[in-house]
């Protein structure tokens, strides 16, 4: 019901979307609060400078949402960004929106020239491609997904925390790839990614991924943060709404021996034993250097949320981009403030119209 008023208003009325989307993330803060979720409490003078800090930008900011990221951290900063800004406005200004179909699974080998996961096949609406994009009809599609063996069916557009990811294999029933495969929508179906040894020792059972925070700014592309997600149980997906673990990256690529969970809570190591203290992502170098150039190929995007693995070969493999938006809250949990040190420049570009 929320996404069609959501529609509905979008067509209808842009300020009144704005309206919706920001006073729909305030109450969502609201809803932590009252399910119990920890804020800091704040002195009356770091009130005021939170107040202080966003009416330079002309905004009113709400102090509760730096009590809520400094909760568990203690480290106070009125420079956090409130999700109610970031969604509504803030991305929406860092982004070339009428370009966000780029961020399509589908289009998105086209895009970067990245080494990226064997595709099998395209599914946009009715039509079927294999991974040169050439047509192929329903029969051809499913021998496709036969030989291979064992394919992960993911939407195009974003899955919004695992939703709609499926797992296949030639042991299951033909008739549920054959419904996914006439099925409305869009998807891509790919090849079970094998990872570095670091990765699936972690838990072998996910593809354990780097999500990265990329900004480009006086024309260099710098790394805001950096975070591990690791799968957890049962779990075939790294997200943390499936029950997922995240690790802190420093900017070398070693883990920070502590990291705070979108539940809150501190952990040092993963429930199968994987201790974050003293380990580095392999080929950490690689990663970045390949982000870096991947950057220039959606510059109209400015802030990216790029998630990566490591191969056997110790090659970078990117698993997808994310952009106008990704998932912030983990990010500023553990390494403070989205922007950090930038943070003055990019709300004088978002609000006051200077240069980036």
């Amino acid at each position: 019901m929320a996404s069609n008023l959501l529609a509905f208003v979008r067509n209808f009325n842009k300020p009144l979307e704005k309206f919706v989307i920001k006073n729909g993330w305030n109450f969502r803060l609201l809803q932590r609060k009252l399910k119990g979720k920890k804020f800091k409490k704040l002195t009356l003078e770091e009130k005021r400078e939170v107040r202080s800090y966003w009416r330079r930008f002309g905004r009113k900011v709400s102090p509760a949402w730096a009590a809520y990221y400094s909760a568990v951290s203690g480290n106070f900063d009125p420079r956090y960004i409130p999700e109610s800004l970031y969604y509504s406005e803030i991305v929406q200004r860092l982004g070339d929106i009428p370009l966000t179909a780029l961020n399509y699974k589908n289009v998105q080998d086209q895009v970067f020239s990245s080494k990226q996961p064997k595709t099998i096949l395209h599914k946009s609406k009715a039509l079927l491609t294999d991974a040169q994009h050439r047509p192929l009809d329903l029969e051809e599609a499913v021998a496709a997904c036969k030989a291979e063996g064992q394919v992960i069916i993911k939407p195009s557009g974003g899955s919004y925390g695992s939703k709609g990811i499926v797992f296949w294999s030639h042991d299951d029933d033909e008739k549920t790839l054959r419904d996914i495969l006439q099925s409305d929508g869009s998807l891509i179906i790919q090849a079970i990614l094998k990872p570095h040894h670091f990765f699936s020792d972690i838990h072998p059972d996910s593809l354990n991924t780097l999500r990265l925070v990329t900004l480009i700014i006086d024309r260099e592309v710098v790394l805001l943060s950096s975070i591990l997600r690791m799968g957890s149980g049962a779990n075939r997906v790294d997200n943390t709404s499936a029950g997922g673990i995240l690790a802190v990256v420093e900017q070398d690529g070693s883990l920070r021996e502590g990291a705070i969970q979108i539940n809150q809570k501190i952990l040092s190591q993963h429930p199968d034993g994987f201790v974050f203290k003293e380990q580095k992502i392999p080929h950490f170098d690689r990663i970045l250097e390949d982000v870096r150039t991947q950057c220039w190929r959606v510059p109209g995007f400015r802030l990216v949320f790029w998630d990566y693995v490591v191969d056997p070969a110790g090659d970078p493999v990117l698993i997808e981009a994310n952009f106008p938006t990704g998932q912030i809250e983990s990010h500023q949990f553990n390494n403070g403030p989205l922007f950090g040190d930038y943070s003055d420049k990019v709300l004088d570009f978002v609000y006051n119209d200077k240069p980036l």
